[in-house]
């Protein structure tokens, strides 16, 4: 089964059923992601794990308790994340059930979501003069009106369209403790004769059918009270910046130390076991090339 709220069976390889297909800027591959927690000061390698999911969020966990134990079995602290420890973690790692974590743990750490860019006013231009990533020789989708093109009234429970109709409430739900959710749907009347239906739907013929559909919209808000709102403020403040701008030079260049420098590009084996060895391995390696070149400085 997958990870997830509503998990799902996750089709298998014949060959290897712990691993999983994941979604890259070069494709669909069958494999395992490599994880590493890395101190900042020295660039070691303090945990490692593989893991055969196409999803980074429930790696958070396991590698903090990883990190715990190590430091703990070793004898240098019981506790070392309830002390002046900072965590910061890529959007890979960011949803709900992590911020409760790391908050109702009193966790320091920094993970912002994959829109916090769009919130500093320093990205503000940055699509406009470098455009998307990874997007050179792909056909874009179809881009249609977004949801800040219609007009919300969460009191009265209302939407307007941009051709200026009343869309019809499908659904009212409670996604989590403090976060609601409406989803609106056009009256397959309305879509039909509407003349803006090619710019706003992605496929307009659904609307010529009886069991067709009109445009859907929703509407997500909180109570400003929730771990996502809690982790907003935290990464979006003079101080979280500073702290995460930090991150990409000391995580990146030992990444790229172990993919370029010791060519570890792929995966060679199978199983979880056998992946995880070969992960762990290249990053013992790559502590042990530190040690030696500058523990004596140190």
């Amino acid at each position: 089964m997958g990870q997830g709220k509503n998990p799902k069976e996750v089709k298998s390889n014949i060959t290897d059923n712990e691993s999983a297909k994941m979604t890259t800027s070069k494709g669909t591959i069958q494999g395992y992601n490599g994880v590493a927690a890395v101190d900042r000061k020295h660039q070691m390698v303090v945990e490692a794990q593989a893991f055969g999911e196409g999803q980074e969020h429930h790696a958070l966990k396991p590698i903090l308790d990883g990190i715990s134990c190590h430091y703990q079995n070793i004898g240098i602290d019981e506790a070392i994340l309830a002390k002046q420890v900072i965590i910061t973690a890529d959007t890979g790692f960011s949803n709900d059930a992590n911020y409760s974590y790391l908050r109702e743990n009193g966790i320091n750490a920094y993970i912002p979501g994959n829109k916090f860019r769009s919130r500093d006013k320093a990205f503000a231009k940055q699509k406009t003069k470098y455009g998307k990533r990874n997007q050179k020789g792909r056909d874009s989708a179809k881009q249609t009106f977004p949801a800040s093109e219609f007009i919300f009234n969460k009191k009265k429970k209302t939407c307007i369209c941009p051709a200026g109709k009343s869309m019809l409430l499908l659904k009212e739900e409670h996604v989590s403790e403090g976060k609601k959710k409406l989803l609106f749907e056009g009256r397959l009347t309305d879509c039909r004769e509407c003349s803006l239906k090619n710019q706003c739907m992605r496929n307009p013929d659904s609307a010529g059918s009886r069991k067709g559909h009109g445009r859907q919209v929703s509407l997500t808000w909180t109570n400003g009270r929730t771990a996502t709102d809690w982790m907003k403020k935290r990464v979006d403040s003079i101080e979280g910046k500073t702290i995460y701008g930090h991150r990409m030079s000391v995580v990146e260049p030992v990444f790229g130390s172990i993919g370029t420098n010791k060519r570890l590009n792929r995966f060679s084996l199978r199983g979880k076991s056998k992946v995880q060895g070969q992960w762990q391995m290249f990053c013992l390696v790559h502590n042990i090339e530190k040690l030696m070149r500058y523990g004596s400085i140190h």
